[in-house]
């Protein structure tokens, strides 16, 4: 029909990329396991999301859930003056803000994901270049694509390098490419805590990015997302794997030691470390870029909250009590459900690469991989016999096999960019009993030999 073909370039360039994915994760959110209610429905792995605390969160909402006339009308789009109070409190206070921030150095978005789709078109212009450290959380694409066009450039760092000065060098490479290409590189993202990996940068590692952006005169968003769901310390290093402790970029007090801070722009909400991403409230927060969230602010209305989500999170805010319990169960549950599922997994000799933060692990599937391809052999096939033969096709097929047959679904590594087929993202963050029932489905479906 002729109105299908006089689309905007925007809408006909969101509307031809391959929906094989996004069926598949539909399909399983819109069939959840529910143990009384749909017993054979697909066991969430995928999204993280933490129901360690959902018990004292629903009688917490429920108890100020009082709908008022003023939450009939209007608020203000960039968020409303008093939840914006209550989150420069909690900011200065758990993130230890050098320089304590106000409500006129932030505003209030629908979720993160808008505010990073607002970051991009107001730094980027349509094919500036965006670089991510792989693996990446797989909605950066859409963030920063969908509707800004700017592009995504994954940059390849070793797992072993993710903490450490060193990597520098690898966003050196891409950036060379890029320049080469025509490509004019705008904005760097760093992801900490790392999601998929649950890491914390080292202090150097960051600072060396830093250099590095300013040099080039790099915008730097800092996504804080999980930096109040760390729940392990150097005192509890598991195998000598590399632990730091997470430290919010606007707690450095030597910040311009490093880079221009009106370079720097910070994200964080209430989806992660306050257990609530249904409420899809966020915040970006800039102290050192007046002209940036001036910019954000007159594009707000396209991220409007409701205002009785904004008037409930700002009761909840101001419970101190109620959020300093909250948030010293998180990482406390947290770290049991991580002990637990680290255990299962080393009772089934599965390999993962040990985390300390956020929901979920990164997890070595490739054996399972290899006897699940060769014994779902297509026409013509030969069998293989080594990990190598294996493609990111192969993996999302058996990603798709176990949603449909196995009834679980996991989150594949091709759609984190990972450099290599067979690793997995599971969310270990719900109560044990649930958790082990998708654990098993996922292990007895795709037995490693």
């Amino acid at each position: 029909m002729i109105g299908e073909e006089l689309l905007s370039d925007v809408a006909m360039s969101n509307t031809v990329s391959d929906l094989k994915i996004f069926d598949a994760i539909m399909s399983s959110v819109m069939d959840p396991y529910d143990e009384n209610t749909n017993p054979n429905g697909v066991f969430n792995l995928g999204v993280s999301v933490n129901k360690l605390q959902e018990k004292m969160l629903l009688e917490k909402l429920n108890s100020i859930n009082e709908i008022n006339k003023q939450d009939l009308d209007y608020c203000d789009p960039s968020g409303a003056n008093l939840l914006k109070e209550q989150i420069a409190r909690l900011i200065n206070q758990r993130f230890h803000a050098h320089k304590p921030v106000s409500k006129e150095d932030m505003i209030v978005v629908n979720g993160c994901s808008s505010g990073i789709d607002m970051i991009t078109s107001s730094v980027c212009n349509p094919g500036d270049g965006v670089l991510l450290a792989t693996p990446y959380y797989s909605a950066y694409m859409g963030d920063v694509n969908l509707r800004a066009k700017a592009d995504l450039y994954g940059v390849p760092v070793p797992i072993e390098e993710v903490q450490r000065p060193s990597q520098v060098q690898y966003y050196e490479n891409v950036y060379s490419d890029m320049i080469d290409k025509k490509i004019k590189p705008k904005m760097l993202v760093i992801c900490n805590p790392n999601n998929p990996l649950g890491k914390c940068y080292s202090k150097e590692a960051i600072e060396a990015l830093l250099v590095f952006a300013n040099e080039r005169k790099l915008f730097v968003l800092m996504d804080e997302i999980y930096g109040l769901s760390v729940y392990r310390n150097n005192e509890s290093s598991e195998n000598g794997d590399e632990v730091y402790p997470f430290k919010s970029i606007l707690s450095w007090e030597n910040l311009s030691d490093f880079i221009d801070p009106s370079l720097i722009i910070v994200s964080h909400g209430m989806s992660k470390d306050f257990c609530l991403n249904g409420f899809r409230v966020g915040w970006i927060i800039s102290p050192w870029n007046k002209r940036l969230m001036n910019a954000l602010k007159s594009i707000s209305p396209f991220s409007y909250q409701a205002t009785l989500i904004n008037s409930i999170s700002t009761k909840f805010l101001q419970d101190e009590e109620f959020i300093n319990e909250l948030l010293d169960a998180v990482p406390r549950n947290l770290l049991g459900a991580y002990e637990k599922t680290t255990k299962y997994l080393k009772d089934h000799n599965i390999e993962y690469i040990p985390a300390q933060a956020g929901h979920f692990l990164w997890v070595n599937f490739k054996q399972q991989m290899l006897t699940w391809k060769n014994k779902n052999l297509k026409d013509g096939e030969q069998k293989v016999s080594s990990i190598n033969e294996i493609t990111f096709d192969d993996e999302i097929d058996m990603w798709i096999d176990t949603i449909k047959n196995g009834r679980a679904y996991y989150a594949p590594g091709a759609i984190f960019q990972s450099s290599e087929p067979g690793w997995i993202r599971i969310i270990f963050s719900q109560p044990w009993d649930a958790l082990v029932v998708g654990l098993d489905r996922v292990i007895n479906y795709l037995p490693s030999s």
